[in-house]
């Protein structure tokens, strides 16, 4: 997954007034790993492709405003996807 990719959908997740702040952190994940999304039981995550496994656990997410963190975040958990 590319960073232009990851930066867009944070934008515009961050731009969606409809979305409330707590609950966009879930949102980006949901859109930036929809096609790969196996489990999200209690705001935990769990992401598959082919024999590599990601989980992520939303409820100790950093805080949505801090941009290049989550940005930074987001690549390192979709790093080979």
């Amino acid at each position: 997954m590319f960073i232009k990719g990851i930066k867009r959908n944070y934008d515009k997740i961050n731009a969606d007034e409809s979305i409330a702040d707590e609950d966009k952190i879930d949102a980006l994940l949901k859109a930036l790993g929809k096609d790969y999304l196996v489990s999200s039981e209690d705001r935990v995550y769990v992401f598959q492709k082919d024999d590599l496994t990601v989980k992520f656990d939303a409820k100790h997410a950093r805080a949505y405003h801090f941009k290049d963190y989550v940005v930074k975040d987001m690549n390192k958990l979709f790093h080979g996807f």
